[in-house]
């Protein structure tokens, strides 16, 4: 037991870490990134444009946000994750192909992924799925897989990628502003999509979150606590303590990384009715 607990605390160390990680060099284009090259055949656009817009998506994101003068952040934050032709950049940065993000959460945590495979759940829902690597990851898997993300580029390349792979997932359209979880799910996973939010929505997105885990199922939940930055001005403050004292409220118990950027939740069996089917948030 002593060596389980000491082994936790490790794990808990290094993530509180990796909250202050810095992205290393540029991004290279390297053969097998296929996730590049699906997007420049997506596009239309050259590979070697693609891989340079990729490289410089964090200047290239904060001028077309600065570009972005009027209205509220939050109307500014809708039109700009919706209409933004160089946001998929970014994503694709941390995507370029399956391995890379499988690295990147073994990196985090080898459980994220062993706890996922192992579950004898199928029903996987991804709030926030981006350009759809991890669903396609998940769909290997044998999942039954939902994917949810706003309309635009980054939705209509994901969609044309499953259809590409010939991948079975359900993919949801979601609404600026609005939170919404269909159903129930025996796996819910969420990477790097809670900071987008102003805070008030970003313990919404929460709430719904732990009411769409059905019995004995997981949640996933992955945050960049950097925070705003001149080369993320559209991130906001997020403060995981308060966003895991929700999840503790609403019946989740931590499996690992309390207090950190990346945790593991479970939901006990018997620990909720079945008689709410949606959660529905508009702000």
């Amino acid at each position: 037991m002593r060596s389980i607990n000491t082994l936790r605390k490790i794990r808990q160390f290094v993530a509180r870490s990796l909250i202050h990680w810095k992205p290393g060099p540029a991004y290279r284009y390297r053969a097998g990134d296929v996730v590049i090259e699906d997007f420049a055949e997506f596009s239309g656009i050259p590979l070697h444009v693609v891989t340079e817009k990729v490289a410089n998506f964090h200047r290239i994101n904060a001028e077309d946000w600065k570009a972005l003068e009027a209205g509220s952040f939050s109307e500014r934050a809708a039109g700009f994750y919706q209409s933004s032709q160089n946001f998929v950049f970014g994503i694709l940065s941390a995507n370029p192909n399956p391995d890379a993000v499988i690295k990147k959460l073994d990196r985090f945590n080898p459980r994220i992924l062993q706890a996922i495979r192992t579950h004898p759940g199928k029903r996987f829902f991804e709030f926030g799925g981006g350009i759809g690597v991890f669903c396609e990851i998940a769909a290997r898997m044998g999942k039954h897989v939902y994917y949810m993300e706003l309309p635009g580029i980054v939705f209509q390349f994901a969609q044309w990628r499953f259809l590409k792979l010939g991948l079975n997932v359900n993919a949801i359209e979601a609404k600026a502003g609005e939170i919404c979880l269909p159903d129930k799910y025996d796996i819910v996973y969420t990477d790097a999509v809670i900071e987008h939010l102003p805070q008030g929505l970003q313990i919404e997105a929460t709430k719904a979150m732990a009411q769409a885990v059905d019995k004995d199922g997981l949640l996933i939940f992955l945050v960049d606590l950097s925070g705003p930055s001149e080369e993320d001005p559209m991130h906001h403050e997020v403060h995981i303590k308060e966003l895991h004292d929700q999840l503790r409220s609403a019946g989740l118990c931590c499996e690992d990384g309390y207090h950190t950027f990346c945790s593991i939740w479970r939901r006990p069996s018997g620990r909720q009715s079945d008689d709410v089917r949606t959660t529905v948030i508009k702000r």
